[in-house]
């Protein structure tokens, strides 16, 4: 599908830069045992749910805007949301490793 709003265009590319930089803390997470790492990833994540709340904002609206292009727009949101699930597998991931070096 041609993404054609440039609103879109930026959503996606955050949707997809926040479950990167997501799972490389999770990896160094599980990799390297600092302590450290731990305080990141809470600042990246109130980092995030900022960031990505204001654009789901933003979405949200432009797709009440330009109802005329409601299937580029609900699939982005649609996109955007999967970031949702990802986090709150990541979260049970680090609760419930107790041991940070190991897989």
């Amino acid at each position: 599908m041609q993404i054609t709003q440039s609103i879109n265009r930026n959503a996606l590319m955050i949707a997809t830069l926040s479950f990167l930089l997501g799972t490389i803390i999770l990896l160094m997470h599980m990799i390297i045992p600092w302590d450290q790492i731990l305080i990141i990833g809470l600042l990246y994540v109130v980092i995030a749910i900022v960031l990505n709340g204001i654009t789901l904002i933003g979405l949200l609206a432009n797709s009440i805007i330009n109802y005329h292009c409601s299937k580029e727009n609900l699939t982005t949101i649609g996109i955007f949301l999967l970031n949702i699930p990802i986090a709150i597998g990541y979260f049970l991931i680090v609760a419930n490793n107790p041991f940070p070096n190991t897989f």
